[in-house]
């Protein structure tokens, strides 16, 4: 797969058909996961740092730095927006609710967004609360299984927001000194800082497992469907980590074959590295 510059962003469908890729040549690029060719494409007016595939794997939330009209909903097999274009300056993430009934987006300086995915009204807005305060690439946004809270990540923390109640509360990572990473699956939160990587319950926020360590910088992480496999991007390396070993049965879901094969076909490394 050849991108149209450095690729900043990437999701992958729940069935493992899709992939949507944002790069800093000022565009969304979904493939075909199974030949790997382009399928189509959406420009943009600068980088897009934020993509992200809805469950049903029929729609695409794409975001780019911009000032306005730098959100665009569309369909995966399509490509024809489902909205017109949103406006967020400066957005660093975006990701759908485990439903697929809202999306969020998350930005550098003025906070986070929850939108209708029907009609694009804006259900919560933490204005500059929740904004990330950060100069790095990173995806700072999952949401918990139940849709109820969003968890964003920022230096040396995580901050939970409840959308139902407009509560929060935060919580330091392993590193404080870093600014994090995260990925989940709604029942865990696997966070990156510096060269390791910590594993948070969900609903409790309480450490679990053991502290997955690198000998350098990690860069971005990702978790399979189930939650079961973990990807570090580290330098121009990917491993691949089997958590079977340091997490509890009850924290993976069941999967889905194809994508679960793919990163079972992948070198699977120890948890200390």
């Amino acid at each position: 797969m050849q991108a149209s510059g450095t690729v900043l962003s990437v999701a992958v469908s729940q069935d493992g058909r899709w992939i949507v890729s944002g790069d800093d040549g000022k565009k969304a690029i979904v493939w075909n996961a199974l030949t790997n060719e382009k399928v189509r494409h959406a420009e943009y007016r600068n980088s897009v740092y934020a993509v992200d595939i809805s469950s049903d794997c029929t729609k695409v939330v794409a975001a780019s730095y911009d000032d306005a009209d730098n959100v665009l909903l569309f369909g995966i097999t399509s490509g024809q927006p489902l909205l017109p274009p949103i406006s967020h300056e400066q957005i660093w993430g975006a990701k759908f609710s485990p439903d697929g009934s809202r999306f969020a987006t998350v930005s550098c300086d003025s906070g986070f967004r929850v939108y209708s995915t029907y009609d694009g009204e804006v259900l919560f807005d933490s204005g500059t609360q929740g904004s990330t305060n950060s100069s790095s690439i990173v995806t700072p946004l999952a949401w918990s299984s139940d849709g109820q809270q969003l968890f964003i990540a920022s230096k040396g923390k995580i901050t939970s927001f409840n959308v139902s109640n407009s509560s929060s509360s935060e919580w330091p990572i392993h590193d404080t000194g870093s600014y994090a990473y995260i990925a989940s699956n709604g029942k865990f939160i696997a966070c990156s800082a510096g060269s390791s990587v910590s594993l948070w319950d969900c609903m409790s926020r309480r450490r679990i497992g053991s502290i997955i360590t690198h000998t350098a910088g990690i860069s971005c992480i990702a978790l399979s469907p189930s939650g079961r496999y973990l990807a570090c991007g580290v330098s121009n390396n990917i491993t691949i980590h089997d958590l079977k070993d340091i997490l509890p049965l009850e924290y993976f879901g069941s999967g889905l074959p194809l994508v679960e094969k793919r990163s079972r076909e992948l070198q699977v490394l120890p948890t200390t590295c």
